[in-house]
Order: C-alpha cells, then sequence, then structure tokens
C-alpha cells in the first residue's frame, strides 16, 4: 500500500482573510400601548348603570351588597394588574423563542410581527391569586 504525501506548505494557496459578516438585530416592534382613555369610558359607561342598580333600584342586602363591591374591585384590580404584566411577560416569551405569526396577515408588513404565545398564564396566574383573595376578603366577616 502506498502511502499518501502531504501536500507541501509552498503548495497550498493562501487561504483569503475572512470576512466580516454585517450582524444586523432585527429590533421587534414595541406592543402597542394600551387605549386607557377608551377603556375608562367604556369602564364609566357600564359602571354607571351597574351602580344605580345595585344602591337605588333594588333593595339589597348590605352584607350581599357588600361582597358584590369586593367583588367588583377585585376584578377592576386584576384588570390593570394584568393589563401592567402582559407587557412583560411578552418580553420574556419572546426572548424563549415562543412565538408565532399571524397568518392571516401573511404578505403583509404585520404578518411578520412576532406574536408571543402562552400570555394566558399571566391571566391564569392574576385570576388565582384574585379568587384566592376574594374568598379571604369575603369570608373573613363570617369568621367573627
Amino acid at each position: 500500500m502506498a502511502a499518501r504525501k502531504r501536500a507541501s506548505a509552498a503548495d497550498t494557496k493562501p487561504s483569503p482573510p475572512p470576512q466580516t459578516q454585517e450582524t444586523t438585530t432585527q429590533i421587534d416592534p414595541p406592543i402597542a400601548p394600551p387605549k386607557k382613555a377608551l377603556i375608562f369610558k367604556f369602564c364609566l359607561f357600564f359602571s354607571i348603570p351597574y351602580f344605580y342598580l345595585l344602591y337605588q333600584h333594588y333593595t339589597i342586602e348590605q352584607e350581599l351588597r357588600r361582597s358584590i363591591l369586593i367583588n367588583a374591585s377585585l376584578c377592576v384590580t386584576g384588570f390593570f394588574l394584568t393589563q401592567r404584566m402582559i407587557p412583560v411577560a411578552s418580553r420574556y416569551v419572546l426572548k424563549r423563542g415562543l412565538f408565532g405569526f399571524d397568518i392571516n396577515k401573511k404578505g403583509t408588513p404585520q404578518g411578520t410581527v412576532k406574536v408571543p404565545e402562552s400570555l394566558g398564564i399571566v391571566v391564569g396566574i392574576v385570576f388565582l391569586v384574585l379568587a384566592i383573595l376574594f374568598q379571604y376578603f369575603n369570608f373573613t366577616a363570617d369568621s367573627n
């Protein structure tokens, strides 16, 4: 069997210098800010008749009225807490690569926007915490 000889260093062509690749970092578009004025108008529009019926139109026991107000205040708190936590959670979800694309907007510039997945975990955690708090606030008066 014949042994192979290595090519001498003089025979090889010098390799071209490595090309510097321009690294382009794609900046994800920011999440649209919540429309707080519109949300406030809808909240007023629906809560004024609600409180009118609760306090004026129907005669409701004081304990039941207290429970309804606790529930309403916890719901509003949960809404604003969820609204605050979703942008924070979406950044972490996008960093982990848990995103998708809107297939209904395929072929448009909006079709390339990354949509964060599994943000329902934020809503679920807020719901769970507020349900536990509601049980605490609702039944502490009965414990005395």
